[in-house]
């Protein structure tokens, strides 16, 4: 892990003549370069830096934590005491209103806490093909299939359903939001379906019902989920941060904050806006996250949250420092600053991302679009595509620069690029 910088330097020159050939793999940016040692600096690191403390102190003061707040607020969501079994005793009586205010305000803060867990999508909660992060969010699997959740809805009050036995894309905190959020209480089936006929007859309060038990038992999923990963997370956060480990963990920790790149800039912004190659239409709202509930930029703004404190190690020493050590500080500070420009986007939305999805749909709007993503200093009314610009500058640091100096790779699905 300790090689000395004269090595180094033969490796970022490697690097850098790489650059050239672009690794995004898109048209939209300038040649990324590989960090040089800021001017002045000694050939040496002033002192040395230890990374399998740095591990040890994100496993305890980031990873840990993360999962525990999941796993806490999961389980009271789901609780016959929660705010959601609150809400579907109070369905058609007085307390309707202030009952699905307060589900609403839970289901956010919980839905927050699990966003910071798809930053570090690694160790048990991704094994068997993420099966345990597909539990509990599986937005990064595909979109919801809002027709199976209307149809598991009625299914739920046979007595005997089973949630587990139902697709990923039925099960999930999404899927909750779906059942909770969607004020619109007409299945989504095609009218031939079976298991919905009549479904569209029955009066708001049934169908509001039925939706409420349904998301009451995905809770119970979710939340089973949430518990074992953190349960198993408390056993492998050991060997994760032991020093036998710490070149495969610093491998593993790259992985999961890459999840900046193919989750965030081009799943959540750069598919839903038009901006990723993915999307062959002028724009793909449907592939917005969290459209019921309007939480989409809350998500997003959370993950990036996550990532700072990953990156940072929250108290303790992070990346930040690494690089630093190394004698990057320029880079350093650029990540942390094209961070917080990236938060201050979005704390600067007046509507929602879907919305601004739907918005899309001229040459005109997607040169506007195009222009905002290319300049995402300069205030615009497309506010997602400033920010998918945005995340770019930070993921672009992270192809080049992170991997370059912390010696790590590039995970596989982070190779190309279509934006």
């Amino acid at each position: 892990m300790n090689n000395s910088m004269n090595k180094r330097f033969l490796a970022l020159f490697f690097v850098t003549m790489l650059a050239g050939c672009g690794v995004d793999g898109g048209s939209d940016s300038e040649p990324i370069s590989a960090p040089t040692p800021e001017t002045g600096s000694s050939p040496e690191p002033v002192e040395e830096f230890d990374p399998v403390l740095m591990v040890s102190e994100i496993t305890e003061n980031v990873i840990l934590p993360q999962y525990a707040a999941a796993a806490n607020a999961t389980e009271a969501f789901a609780s016959e005491t929660g705010t959601l079994s609150a809400y579907c005793d109070a369905i058609g009586t007085a307390e309707e209103t202030s009952a699905f205010g307060l589900v609403q305000d839970d289901w956010r803060a919980t839905m927050s806490t699990i966003q910071a867990i798809e930053m570090h999508a690694i160790g048990p909660v991704a094994e068997n093909e993420n099966a345990l992060r597909n539990q509990i969010l599986s937005y990064s699997a595909g979109k919801l299939s809002t027709c199976g959740i209307d149809i598991s809805a009625i299914l739920n009050e046979a007595g005997n359903f089973d949630v587990t036995a139902r697709s990923l894309n039925q099960r999930g905190f999404g899927a909750i939001g779906y059942a909770l959020f969607n004020s619109d209480l007409t299945h989504s089936c095609a009218s031939q379906v079976p298991e919905t006929q009549g479904w569209n007859e029955r009066s708001e309060d049934e169908r509001r019902i039925a939706r409420c038990n349904l998301a009451g038992a995905i809770a119970e999923d979710v939340a089973s989920a949430a518990t074992e990963v953190n349960e198993d997370w408390q056993t492998f956060g050991a060997t994760f941060s032991s020093e036998d480990n710490v070149g495969d963990s610093l491998q593993l920790l790259t992985d999961g904050i890459f999840a900046l790149d193919k989750l965030v800039k081009d799943l959540k912004l750069g598919v839903p806006l038009g901006i990723n190659a993915s999307c062959s239409a002028v724009a793909c709202p449907e592939i917005v996250e969290s459209i019921y509930s309007a939480n989409s930029f809350a998500n997003i703004r959370n993950n990036l949250v996550a990532f700072r404190n990953l990156f940072t190690g929250a108290e303790g020493s992070g990346f930040d420092d690494y690089i630093r050590e190394e004698g990057f500080s320029d880079v350093s500070a650029r990540f942390l600053d094209n961070t917080d420009a990236a938060i201050a986007i979005v704390d600067s939305a007046t509507s929602t991302l879907h919305e601004e999805s739907l918005s899309i749909v001229s040459n005109s709007q997607t040169s506007a679009c195009n222009n905002a993503f290319a300049d995402p200093d300069t205030p615009s009314d497309f506010v997602g595509c400033r920010l998918t610009g945005a995340v770019k500058r930070i993921t672009d640091d992270l192809k080049i620069d992170f991997v370059t100096i912390v010696g790590t790779r590039i995970p596989d699905s982070a190779q190309a690029d279509n934006d």
